[in-house]
């Protein structure tokens, strides 16, 4: 395994940005204080996280498929429910959910109701398809509500030659989501759900970089702040630095905070801060889609 310091990691923009069609290179933003300093870095993030950039006037909350000006009760996540963010009801709805230990079970009743072709990944999962999409896509495709389970999570490396993949089976348990999008000839994502236990940092940038989120409409992301995460390497202040960068990045690409939840616990890279929590729940919706 390849560790990457972050101390040196200034990137500079080198292609179009994700407003435009291309991928764009992740810029690391100047430190909060002007120098390296754990609480400013630490305030900057946990600020941004829980403060919402936008307001949607109706929502939709886990376990339902009906929009509401506001949920029945304190949410874990919210989608929101503008109509000019919705899928067209004569267009197929795409929702796709990466998670391990079963806590998208009300996502997938509320992208379910909304009558959407539903795909989750979990390598874990011995009755998914082994090591590849499978034959259950055929099944799937345009079947509102039909959930499709594969044994596969997500990769943030390119790989260095691309092999040429087969609609549908990518040809590996490990995928970048571009990958498997193109393999089950997705070109949009309207719904993703994903809680990649730390290996979210290192993803959120592949899709910053690759231009994936410009085909994605909703997300719906568990952040870990316990530990770096793998691949992220460097001081605290420094690695705080890079996931403030990275959210800066999916800003940049049309993402807006529309709902934040807090998780147990007040680890923060194993140090324990009063006035932050071990994980996050944020909502995003794009923009510019």
């Amino acid at each position: 395994m390849c560790w990457y310091s972050l101390r040196w990691s200034i990137y500079k923009y080198t292609r179009h940005a994700c407003s435009q069609v291309g991928p764009r290179a992740l810029e690391v933003q100047l430190w909060a204080a002007g120098e390296p300093s754990f609480t400013a870095e630490l305030n900057r993030i946990i600020s941004y996280i829980t403060r919402p950039q936008m307001n949607c006037s109706k929502v939709l909350s886990p376990g339902r498929a009906q929009p509401a000006q506001s949920p029945a009760a304190p949410a874990h996540w919210l989608l929101c429910a503008e109509d000019w963010l919705l899928p067209a009801t004569h267009k197929t709805c795409v929702a796709y959910s990466f998670s391990m230990d079963g806590g998208d079970a009300d996502f997938l009743k509320t992208v379910s109701g909304l009558g959407c072709e539903i795909h989750c990944f979990d390598p874990s999962n011995s009755n998914a398809s082994g090591g590849h999409l499978g034959n259950s896509l055929a099944s799937n495709h345009g079947d509102g509500g039909v959930v499709s389970q594969h044994k596969m999570w997500l990769e943030w490396r390119a790989p260095k030659k691309r092999a040429h993949k087969r609609r549908g089976n990518p040809g590996g348990v490990s995928q970048t989501l571009a990958d498997i999008m193109a393999a089950l000839g997705h070109h949009t994502v309207h719904f993703l759900y994903a809680d990649l236990l730390s290996g979210e940092w290192r993803v959120f940038q592949n899709w910053i970089e690759a231009g994936t989120l410009q085909n994605v409409h909703h997300l719906v992301a568990k952040v870990h702040l316990q530990w770096a995460g793998f691949e992220v390497a460097g001081r605290d202040e420094e690695v705080l630095r890079y996931w403030f960068s990275v959210l800066q990045g999916l800003q940049a690409c049309g993402l807006k905070l529309v709902h934040s939840s807090a998780g147990e616990g007040h680890s923060v890279l194993k140090q324990t801060v009063a006035n932050a929590h071990s994980s996050y729940t944020l909502s995003w919706v794009n923009t510019r889609h």
